[in-house]
C-alpha cells in the first residue's frame, strides 16, 4: 500500500444512544457531535442524507482538518450548499462519486457493445469465406476448362485475400479491445482503492478496516488461529495541533500511519484510521499477549524519536501513543472487537497515557 509522505522526519458510524458496551465518554462525545450536525443542517437547509451526515460527522470530529478548513470558509461565505459539500467529499475523502461510478458503467457497456460488433463482423466475413469456398468447391466437381478454372482460382485467391485482410483487422481491433478493458480495469481498481483508503494518510479508512477486519474473522474462526485488533490514539494530539498548527498535525497522522503499518503490514497485518488521531492495528495469528507487546515496541520506538520539521530543522518534540488490545471471540462481531479494545485503550489513558494495555474481559 503506498502512503502519502509528509514534510516531516524522524532522527534514532452513528453510535447508539444505548449502552452497548460503549464507554460513557464516547457516548457524550457521540451525542455532543450529533447535535452539532443538527444544527449545521438547521443552519445551512441541507437534506439529512447519509453522504451529508457522514461529511459533517467527519467535520465536527475533526478527522480531515483540510476538510474542516474548507467547510469553515464555505460556512464564512454562506455558502455551504449541498453541491459545495459534495464536491470537498469528494476532493478530501478520496470517494469515488456517483457520476464516476455511472461513467465506468458506460465505458464498460461500449466496450461490450463494440466487442460484440467486432466479433459479429469477423463472423460475417468468415461465412462470406466459407460460402465462396462452398461454391468453388461445387464448380469443381463439374467439368471446366481451363480458362474457366482460371476464372474460380482468381475469385478463390480474391476472396482468401480479403479474409486475411479481415482477420488482420479484427486481431488488431481485438488488441484494441484489450488495451481498453486494462485500462477501464486500472480506472476499477483504483476507484476500489479510492474508496477504502483514508485520504490523509494512505491507510485504509474506516469502511475499509471494517470489511478486513471481518474477513479476517471468518479466517480466524475457519483455521481455529487467534486474532488480535489494537486501537491506538495519538497521546495529546490537540495540544500539538494547537501549537503546530493544522498542516503539522496532518503530518503526525501521516507519519504515525507510516509507523504502524511499516511494523504491522510486514507481518500479514493491516493498519485502518478509525477518525481523527485514532487508528486501528490488525494482527492475525497473533493471542492478545503476544499482539500487545508486539504493539508496545512499536509504541516504544516511536516514542524514542525526535520529530523534525523537514522544511527547517526545528525539533516538534515526540510523539507517543496509547494503545488498548483485543482478541477476537466468536461470534462476536467487528464492532464489538473494536469495542473491547476501546474500553482498553480508555485504561490506558486513565494510568497515564504512553501505555498499552490487554483487554482483561
Amino acid at each position: 500500500m503506498q502512503h502519502q509522505p509528509g514534510p516531516m522526519q524522524a532522527v534514532a458510524a452513528v453510535p447508539p444512544p444505548a449502552d452497548f458496551g460503549i464507554p460513557t465518554r464516547a457516548r457524550q462525545d457521540a451525542i455532543a457531535w450529533f447535535d452539532q450536525i443538527r444544527g449545521l443542517l438547521l443552519s445551512t437547509g441541507l437534506p439529512p442524507e447519509p453522504a451529508v451526515y457522514d461529511v459533517l460527522w467527519r467535520y465536527v470530529r475533526d478527522d480531515d482538518h483540510e476538510l474542516s478548513l474548507a467547510i469553515d470558509r464555505a460556512i464564512a461565505h454562506d455558502a455551504l450548499t449541498l453541491a459545495t459539500l459534495m464536491g470537498l467529499r469528494e476532493t478530501h475523502l478520496g470517494q469515488i462519486s456517483e457520476a464516476q461510478v455511472n461513467q465506468l458503467i458506460a465505458e464498460a457497456h461500449d466496450q461490450a457493445e463494440a466487442l460484440g460488433r467486432r466479433i459479429e463482423s469477423g463472423q460475417t466475413d468468415l461465412a462470406d469465406y466459407g460460402k465462396a469456398i462452398a461454391d468453388g468447391g461445387e464448380r469443381l466437381a463439374g467439368p471446366m476448362d481451363a480458362a474457366s478454372l482460371g476464372v474460380l482460382l482468381e475469385q478463390l485467391s480474391q476472396a482468401t485475400s480479403l479474409v486475411q485482410a479481415a482477420n488482420a483487422r479484427l486481431i488488431e481491433e481485438l488488441d484494441q479491445a484489450a488495451a481498453e478493458s486494462r485500462s477501464l480495469a486500472d480506472k476499477l481498481t483504483q476507484a476500489e482503492r479510492a474508496a477504502v483508503t483514508d485520504a490523509l494518510t494512505g491507510v485504509l479508512n474506516r469502511r475499509g478496516i471494517m470489511a478486513t477486519i471481518e474477513k479476517a474473522q471468518a479466517e480466524a474462526v475457519a483455521t481455529g488461529v487467534p486474532l488480535a485488533l489494537a486501537v491506538v490514539d495519538i497521546d495529546h494530539f490537540k495540544r500539538f495541533n494547537d501549537r503546530f498548527g493544522h498542516a503539522m498535525g496532518d503530518d503526525v497522522l501521516r507519519f504515525v500511519a507510516q509507523h504502524l503499518s511499516d511494523r504491522l503490514e510486514a507481518h500479514g497485518g493491516a493498519v485502518g484510521r478509525l477518525g481523527g488521531e485514532e487508528f486501528v492495528g490488525l494482527l492475525p495469528g497473533v493471542s492478545v499477549q503476544a499482539a500487545a507487546g508486539r504493539i508496545d515496541r512499536i509504541r516504544a520506538d516511536l516514542a524514542a524519536q525526535v520529530l523534525r520539521s523537514a522544511v527547517d530543522g526545528s525539533s516538534m518534540g515526540r510523539i507517543s501513543f496509547s494503545a488498548g488490545v483485543a482478541e477476537h471471540r466468536h461470534p462476536q462481531g467487528a464492532d464489538q472487537l473494536i469495542e473491547r479494545a476501546d474500553g482498553a485503550l480508555y485504561t490506558a489513558k486513565r494510568l497515564g497515557r504512553d501505555r498499552v494495555v490487554p483487554d482483561r474481559g
